[in-house]
């Protein structure tokens, strides 16, 4: 049995494993539980900070069902005086969204807006196309109550977009300089947006107001936005390519992950976009979780000396010593 003890390590490293998946997964209700940051996308400072998503973090991804999305534009829309609700440095919620539905690298970014159908015809059935409007292949007509409907008009929570043909909205509050491209702007601006169907328009927090659906949504003033494996463009993020939503943040680990994949041309940049100032603080806290639970020990054998029960016992050892070599002599 010179093995057991060896045995026993592997157990209980494994149980120890296995029941911190199980808490993340009660606790996000999502599976798997956590993603690990690839790219500089969402990076606020370029040194990384605590609080915001860098390259090389773990954030843990609850389930898209747990809770209302919040946008960004709902945000801000809150009463004056009111706290503003915030996650990973700005206002709303980050999600965790497939490109267009595709089953590779999920994109993790803040959701904007969120384009809701307002009024809707029942397009030709024969050839699946609208004669107005924009035909939504997700959701169902509210006439004949079949999947696929043709959106006329638009509402945006949030704003005062309300049974528009086409969205436009300014947030002069989001500020970004987009002089390079001519446009001249200076904050994000949507302009003359027609989504092909309800979703969420979505943008990487250091991508200088480029948003991933490219410059359709902001009448080409800013970049070309994400493309999908196909080379397609990003369309609006509709709920069903939503894998979850952002929540909390575990510094630096992921940095492990992307080191031991290395950088590959087609589907992760290693440790390309991981901020220097990651490789001092993932060491300093690997070293202080190693060595603190020498120094637990030492304080807890302290403390326990000192207990009342444990001055008995010695007291009591001592005594049990001293009778045995009483009766030696």
């Amino acid at each position: 049995m010179k093995y057991w003890p060896l045995f026993k390590e592997l157990i209980l490293a494994t149980s120890a494993i296995l029941l911190l998946l199980f808490a993340m997964y009660s606790s996000t209700g999502n599976s798997p539980p956590v993603v690990v940051v690839e790219s500089d996308s969402m990076m606020n400072d370029p040194d990384g900070e605590i609080g915001a998503i860098d390259a090389g973090d773990l954030i843990l991804v609850h389930a898209p069902e747990s809770r209302k999305i919040i946008t960004y534009a709902e945000a801000m829309e809150r009463s004056i005086g009111s706290k503003i609700y915030e996650s990973h440095g700005l206002p709303g919620d980050v999600i965790v969204y497939d490109k267009n539905g595709e089953d590779r690298t999920p994109i993790i970014h803040r959701a904007i807006i969120y384009a809701r159908a307002n009024f809707t015809e029942t397009p030709d059935r024969v050839n699946s196309t609208c004669e107005n409007g924009t035909f939504d292949s997700f959701q169902i007509d509210k006439n004949d109550s079949i999947k696929g409907t043709c959106v006329i008009t638009w509402d945006v929570a949030g704003t005062e977009v309300r049974n528009s043909t086409k969205i436009s909205w300014d947030f002069t509050e989001y500020k970004c300089d987009l002089t390079d491209n001519g446009a001249h702007a200076q904050y994000l601006r949507i302009i003359d947006w027609s989504p092909k169907h309800e979703g969420y328009l979505t943008l990487g927090d250091n991508n200088n107001c480029n948003v991933d659906q490219g410059g359709a949504a902001t009448n080409f003033t800013t970049g070309g936005g994400l493309s999908d494996g196909s080379g397609n463009r990003v369309e609006a993020v509709t709920s069903e390519w939503v894998e979850g939503i952002a929540g909390a943040e575990i510094p630096w680990f992921g940095s492990v992950k992307l080191m031991t994949l290395g950088a590959t041309t087609d589907s992760s940049p290693g440790t390309s976009y991981v901020p220097s100032k990651t490789w001092f603080s993932l060491t300093a806290t690997v070293f202080v979780l190693l060595i603190s639970p020498v120094f637990l020990e030492g304080l807890v054998n302290k403390f326990l000396q000192r207990s009342p029960e444990m001055i008995s016992y010695s007291n009591e050892s001592m005594k049990n010593i001293n009778e045995k070599l009483e009766e030696s002599e």
